[in-house]
C-alpha cells in the first residue's frame, strides 16, 4: 500500500495565502482606505495652510518636524498598513456597518473632552504645566492660538498612528499571524494592548519627570498619569472596538479641551503670560 507523506507548508504560500486575507474588496476601499485618505488629506491641507495663512509657532524642534512633507507622507503610509494588518487580525473598518455613529464618534469624543477636562481641574491646582514651561525653557506648555487648531487636529493623527493604528494591528499581525500561525492572538493583544496604552505616558510623563531635575514634583507625575493611563487603555479598547476613528475621536476631544480652550485662552487667565 502506497504510503502519503505530507509535506508541511512552505513559508512563501503560506504568507501568500495570508496576504489575500488583507487585499481590501470595494467596500472594505471605501469604509477604510477611502476614510484614511481623507484624514491624510487633511494633513496635507493643514500643512499647506501652516506655510502660508496659519503659521504654526512650534514648541520644539520634534513637533515641527511631525509637519515635515516626509513624514505626513510616511504617517500616511503607515497607516494604510495598519488599516491592512488591522484587517488581517479582527479590527473594525473605520466605518463599519456594524459601530453606529455613537460608538465610533460620540462616545469617544465625550469621553475625550471629559478627561480634558479632568486634566485642566488638575493643572490648574498643581501647576504641572508651569513646571513643565521651566524644565523644556518654553514660555508655554502650549502651541498658540489660531495656529493650535492645525497643529494639535493634524498631530492627533499622527501621534494615534504612531502609538496605535500603526504599530498596535503590524505587531499583531506579525506575531500572531507570521510567527505563530494564527495562535495566541488573544494573549498577544493583551500583552500589546497594554504597551501601546503606557508608551505615551512613559515616554512623556515618566521620562520628562527623571529628567526635569526636581522642578516636576512627584504629586505632578501622579496628576499627570491619573488621567494619561486611563485615556490610552480608553484608546486601544475603542480602536479595537470600533475602528480606527474612534482614538482619534477621544483625542480630539481631549486636545479640544486641553490644548485650545485651556491651553490657549484660560491658562493666561489661571496662572498669567
Amino acid at each position: 500500500m502506497a504510503r502519503v507523506i505530507a509535506h508541511p507548508a512552505q513559508p512563501a504560500s503560506y504568507l501568500l495565502g495570508r496576504l489575500g486575507s488583507v487585499l481590501p474588496t470595494h467596500e472594505q476601499l471605501m469604509r477604510s482606505e477611502v476614510i484614511w485618505l481623507g484624514l491624510v488629506g487633511y494633513l496635507i491641507l493643514a500643512k499647506i495652510l501652516s506655510e502660508t495663512l496659519v503659521p504654526i509657532g512650534f514648541r520644539g524642534s520634534d513637533q515641527q518636524e511631525l509637519f515635515d512633507w516626509s513624514n505626513v507622507l510616511l504617517f500616511g503610509a503607515l497607516g494604510l498598513i495598519g488599516i491592512w494588518c488591522g484587517r488581517a487580525t479582527g479590527f473594525p473598518e473605520a466605518w463599519a456597518a456594524h459601530v453606529s455613529n455613537k460608538q465610533r464618534l460620540l462616545l469617544p469624543a465625550a469621553i475625550g473632552l471629559a478627561l480634558g477636562a479632568i486634566e485642566t481641574v488638575i493643572d490648574t491646582l498643581t501647576a504641572g504645566t508651569k513646571a513643565l514651561a521651566v524644565v523644556t525653557g518654553q514660555p508655554s506648555f502650549n502651541i498658540d492660538f489660531p495656529g493650535s487648531l492645525l497643529a494639535y487636529s493634524g498631530g492627533a493623527i499622527q501621534v494615534e498612528v504612531l502609538y496605535r493604528l500603526f504599530s498596535l494591528p503590524f505587531l499583531l499581525w506579525l506575531i500572531s499571524t507570521v510567527v505563530l500561525r494564527g495562535r495566541g492572538q488573544r494573549l498577544a493583544l493583551w500583552v500589546l494592548g497594554a504597551l501601546a496604552a503606557g508608551f505615551e505616558p512613559v515616554g512623556q510623563g515618566v521620562f520628562l519627570f527623571l529628567g526635569g531635575g526636581g522642578v516636576l514634583t512627584p504629586l505632578m507625575l501622579a496628576s499627570y498619569l491619573v488621567t494619561a493611563l486611563p485615556s490610552n487603555v480608553l484608546a486601544v479598547i475603542l480602536f479595537r472596538r470600533y475602528g480606527l476613528l474612534a482614538p482619534l475621536a477621544l483625542r480630539w476631544g481631549e486636545y479640544l479641551i486641553w490644548h485650545i480652550l485651556y491651553g490657549n485662552f484660560l491658562y493666561v487667565a489661571v496662572f498669567g503670560s
